[in-house]
């Protein structure tokens, strides 16, 4: 059926709403943008409004309709009304144009039911019924021959108000539920309600999936079936951004990703995952810095990624990135996890303070607004699928040889993954064409290079500065032995330390050169320099290199240790109490304890308990209490008594 396309304003006047409010929830209709007289306006295709909403509209486009009841029809607007119709609505108006010229004139039940049998006997592929032609005679009495080119307006469904809750309430749902199966579930409530005694008498799956579909428009059941997610990811509302006033490399947009391809790195016996952190300008899609590494995402190698692109091209004026930890943190933006967003207000030693650069936070939940997400996926189509050890980002596009691949262990080191990685985020992404509306066909680079000309230079850093760009920050308080970092296990000193013992300072290191650090106070003002002990290894010299690896492969040393004492001394289960105690009863032997047997303490349960024995050897009842108070009482031979009674005395 061809869409008819309407304004917003017209939408939101079939639908009795603001104009406003009709674009905020367009998605929920077909829609499209269109250009006139130079500006963009918003189209709603009619047909996919709520069905009295795109009836008022039929009835306001076609007013002659109205008028068609009278004897008198307008021709024209019938034929009017046959050259917009679709081909199915065409087809079905010369049907039912030829039915009723044939069958005109002809009344009662019996002629009518003779005409039909002879003509469903002469056209077996228009088939009719006597139902049909009284209720097509009665639309054209009511509306004229236009009712036959839309008859899907003026015909009503054989499925009721309750049939059709019942199959919408158990096809709408995201457990995709079948139609077959929805429509067996509407059944059975019918019958349940008395509404109809088998299929026979009840509406076919196709009368609710028409009715379904004449109901809601095919977003609306794309939403129910598929999700929230799926929805917005494919035909969701999406802004238009507008490029005009940003400038190249004036926003950065940073994210980590994870590459689809195992490695091997040497020291792990398992194929290892390895990740790319990577900014981007947001206006070219240019990569400006980056850093590839196999260890866990972390703010070491976010800040990395910053200091070679602002080594290679300046210092952007804003970063946009998500809520990850390594981008929510002192040292890089200044703004924590877990507090409210105040980019005015950033940590004064954070990275972002020191060179001027705005902080910008993704909604959370929102990552699909990063442009960043679609260029990762051009890397991995490009890049990653090139590897023999690609595993693929599901287990959908999990190849079938991998198994194989990772088990011959025939496939690229971690050193020649990052080669060729460097190679191609380099020499080849850059060049890649970029098909959106923005770029029209040209790479980044080209791009880059047309918009970099028009702005001024890019700010610049020292080399020092540059050095201090990596450099991560801990709170702690100068000890006996100088300033401990436990992030590392190490210790560092100074000749200025002993008189700060006790006092809390900010210790600044760089990760990639351990051997020197600088400690703040709490006014920020620095206090000295230390050094890296030599206790942290005997083998380091002072013209050493001590990086991050060299501390890193102390600390994997360390857990290794701790792995091997576990093994050693593994934890106790519940199973291990019993053998403990069955070792130690065999361990200790036998027992022969030695018991002294002494005199018997009677009491009167023991008196009670012989009478009763004695009872059932004569077989004597008791019925001294069944005589009354004329019984006289036996003496008492209770030994307890006795003993009382002596000692009384």
């Amino acid at each position: 059926m061809q869409p008819i396309w309407i304004s917003s304003a017209k939408a939101a006047e079939l639908l009795g709403l603001s104009e406003r409010q009709v674009r905020n929830i367009v998605s929920s209709w077909d829609y499209k943008w269109d250009t006139e007289n130079g500006r963009k306006v918003l189209k709603i295709n009619a047909r996919s409004l709520p069905k009295e909403a795109a009836d008022r509209y039929v009835m306001e486009t076609l007013p002659e309709a109205v008028e068609v009841a009278s004897r008198s029809e307008d021709v024209e607007t019938v034929i009017r009304s046959y050259d917009r119709a679709t081909s199915r609505a065409k087809k079905n108006f010369d049907k039912w144009t030829l039915i009723l010229l044939k069958c005109e004139g002809i009344t009662g039940t019996k002629e009518l039911g003779r005409f039909v049998d002879e003509w469903n006997k002469a056209h077996p592929e228009m088939k009719t019924s006597i139902k049909s032609i009284y209720r097509q005679r009665a639309s054209v009495e009511d509306c004229g021959k236009i009712a036959l080119i839309n008859h899907r307006e003026t015909m009503k469904s054989t499925v009721t108000d309750a049939m059709f809750d019942d199959f919408k309430t158990a096809y709408l749902t995201a457990n995709k539920i079948s139609v077959y199966s929805s429509w067996m579930i509407a059944l059975g409530k019918a019958m349940e309600r008395g509404e109809c005694k088998d299929e026979s008498d009840f509406p076919s799956k196709s009368a609710f999936v028409r009715r379904l579909k004449n109901e809601y428009a095919p977003d609306v059941i794309y939403f129910a079936r598929e999700g929230k997610k799926k929805f917005y990811d494919n035909k969701g509302y999406h802004l238009d951004r507008d490029y005009s006033d940003l400038k190249a490399g004036e926003v950065w947009v940073g994210d980590t990703r994870t590459w689809d391809v195992f490695v091997k790195v040497q020291g792990q016996e398992k194929p290892a995952t390895c990740y790319i952190t990577l900014f981007i300008d947001f206006k070219t899609y240019m990569p400006m810095g980056w850093c590839l590494h196999h260890d866990a995402p972390g703010t070491e190698n976010t800040l990395r990624a910053l200091r070679n692109g602002i080594q290679r091209y300046g210092i952007p004026e804003n970063i946009y990135v998500d809520n990850g930890r390594e981008y929510r943190n002192k040292d890089f933006s200044g703004q924590s996890r877990g507090h409210q967003i105040v980019e005015d207000e950033q940590y004064a030693e954070s990275l972002a303070s020191r060179l001027g650069i705005k902080m910008h936070f993704a909604i959370v939940r929102n990552a699909r607004a990063k442009v960043i997400e679609r260029n990762f996926l051009v890397i991995k189509n490009g890049f990653d699928r090139l590897f023999n050890s690609f595993k693929g980002g599901t287990v959908v596009e999990k190849p079938e040889p991998l198994k194989g691949v990772l088990k011959s262990g025939n496939f690229a080191t971690w050193e020649e993954f990052e080669s060729l990685a460097q190679d191609y985020m380099t020499n080849v992404f850059p060049g890649l064409p970029c098909q959106g509306e923005h770029h029209k066909g040209r790479s980044r680079a080209e791009l880059w290079n047309e918009e970099i000309v028009k702005r001024e230079p890019m700010r610049r850093v020292s080399k020092d500065t540059l050095s201090m760009l990596v450099s991560r920050t801990v709170s702690g308080r100068i000890r006996h032995m100088g300033f401990y970092l436990p992030q590392l296990d190490s210790w560092y000193w100074a000749e200025w330390m002993p008189v700060w013992k006790g006092r809390e300072v900010i210790f600044r290191y760089d990760p990639d050169d351990m051997r020197t650090a600088w400690c703040y106070d709490q006014n920020k003002k620095l206090i000295g320099e230390c050094a890296l002990q030599s206790a942290v290894g005997a083998m380091v010299k002072d013209d050493d290199a001590v990086g991050k690896a060299q501390i890193a492969e102390g600390v994997a040393r360390k857990r290794h240790e701790e792995k091997l004492l576990k093994e050693i001394c593994p934890d106790m289960t519940k199973e291990q109490a019993a053998d403990y105690i069955s070792a130690m009863r065999t361990a200790v032997g036998p027992q022969d304890i030695f018991v002294p047997q002494g005199p018997t303490h009677l009491t009167r349960h023991d008196k009670d308990a012989q009478e009763l024995r004695t009872d059932r050897k004569v077989g004597n009842a008791d019925f001294y209490n069944l005589l009354g108070d004329d019984v006289e009482e036996r003496e008492s031979t209770d030994l307890w008594d006795e003993l009382s009674t002596g000692e009384a005395m």
